[in-house]
């Protein structure tokens, strides 16, 4: 199966139903009271993490999520069924954002538009990301002492429709980086039972490879992350995509290939990319490892290991073979020591997603504009989107709402007179 570790996609929340008018009728009762039921709720949908998927190709093949929408109401008091709802599993790392941007096409919004919403950093997490429609009431819920015999029923109000952006970030305690063919996958290999393709060409690991190292009673999950090569931060190569990877890491194990003519020079290129791609990076620690010494000649390690240490202001080098396993033992003792010290990173992003949900339903403000009044307000904008228009009963209903909630008196200090246009939304009510 092909990796995929970035998604857009939409969801669209089932609508809800609508509610029914409907009066009672039997043999002998010819002008029954009001018995039109309540449509039901459109289904929801929900993601939930999971360690039993890897990758995000679910979400590649389909691009439109649709829950369904909820039944109208029935007669005598009937209640239409709810929707039923969709839940999505993706893999733990996963990092959700809402698109912000309008744009027609989902692949064309960039980072800009993209708020961060969510981090999926365990199994068994679960999250509403798209909230279905509420079901309108029937005729036979506006009955009081003075409507007896209501001609209107609410219409089912429309779920959330959301363009979401999918992020796979894997959570490994060490990530091998370096160039291609430095022997990372031999290393990975080695020590643990994963068994990546090895060959002697670049770019021969194309997707992150894990594997788990155990030592005692402790274990730490390895991913060798794809070859980097200069300007991969901007694209080159095998791109940037496989960078995200790195920032769930504890530990870093930057691998040379010993055989290459200077140390330094590679390893302060990949710095190089991991600092354009994301400064903090650098702040993680990081292991040095020279890799085939085996087929190095020592004069050569000696001189190399030297200049290194001096001119980079390291504090230690490990010199390996993933071959013969020469120096591994070593390195993998450390590193299980390092890693046990430092604790797993968290996804920290600043911008939080406000939603409808967090204003407080009965909160208003009042705008005088050109052609009337604009009200702002929660659970006016909920009735409205459940208000017949073309009904003159479902539009009194939705002014004594405005009226209790004594929206009506302020605008009336700012002049409010009969024919005036009141806009709720997309919709105008005249006063």
């Amino acid at each position: 199966m092909r990796f995929y570790d970035e998604a857009k996609i939409n969801f669209k929340a089932g609508n809800g139903g609508n509610g029914m008018v409907s009066f009672f009728r039997t043999k002998g009762i010819t002008h029954g009271g009001p018995d039109g039921g309540d449509g039901g709720n459109g289904g929801s949908i929900y993601l939930e993490s999971t360690n039993s998927e890897n990758t995000l190709s679910d979400f590649i093949h389909q691009k439109i999520f649709k829950a369904e929408n909820g039944e109208g109401g029935g007669k005598q008091r009937k209640h239409g069924k709810s929707g039923k709802d969709m839940i999505l599993k993706v893999p733990v790392g996963t990092v959700v954002y809402k698109i912000i941007s309008q744009a027609s096409d989902l692949d064309k919004t960039d980072k800009k538009n993209e708020i961060f919403f969510f981090d999926f950093d365990k199994p068994g997490k679960k999250i509403l990301i798209a909230k279905g429609g509420k079901g309108g009431f029937g005729n036979a819920h506006f009955t009081t002492s003075t409507r007896q015999s209501p001609q209107f029923a609410e219409i089912g109000s429309p779920g959330d429709d959301f363009d979401i952006k999918l992020e796979l970030r894997l959570i490994a305690d060490v990530g091998l980086i370096g160039y291609p063919n430095s022997g990372k996958s031999t290393l990975l290999s080695r020590v643990t039972s994963s068994r990546p393709k090895i060959a002697n060409y670049p770019f021969t690991t194309i997707i992150p490879n894990l594997g788990v190292s155990e030592k005692g009673k402790s274990r730490i999950v390895i991913a060798d992350i794809p070859g980097l090569i200069e300007g991969a931060s901007q694209g080159r190569g095998l791109g940037k995509e496989f960078l995200r990877h790195i920032r769930r890491t504890r530990l870093l194990v930057h691998i040379i290939d010993g055989l290459e003519e200077d140390w330094g020079k590679r390893y302060k290129e990949i710095q190089k990319e991991l600092n354009d791609f994301d400064k903090s990076i650098l702040d993680k620690k990081e292991f040095v490892v020279i890799n085939k010494i085996d087929a190095i000649e020592k004069s050569k390690i000696k001189s190399q290991k030297s200049k290194m240490l001096k001119s980079l202001r390291l504090k230690k080098i490990y010199l390996i073979s993933a071959v013969t396993g020469e120096g591994v033992k070593e390195l993998m003792n450390d590193v299980f020591e390092t890693v046990s010290k430092i604790p797993i990173p968290k996804i920290e992003e600043t911008e939080k997603v406000f939603t409808f949900e967090d204003i407080d339903d009965r909160f208003f403000e009042v705008k005088k504009v050109k052609s009337g009044f604009r009200i702002y307000c929660k659970k006016i904008e909920e009735i409205s989107l459940r208000t017949d228009f073309n009904n003159w009963e479902a539009l009194d209903r939705l002014r004594d709402v405005i009226k209790k909630l004594g929206i009506s008196k302020v605008m009336e200090k700012d002049g409010l007179k009969e024919g005036d246009l009141v806009w709720i939304g997309e919709k105008a009510l005249e006063w």
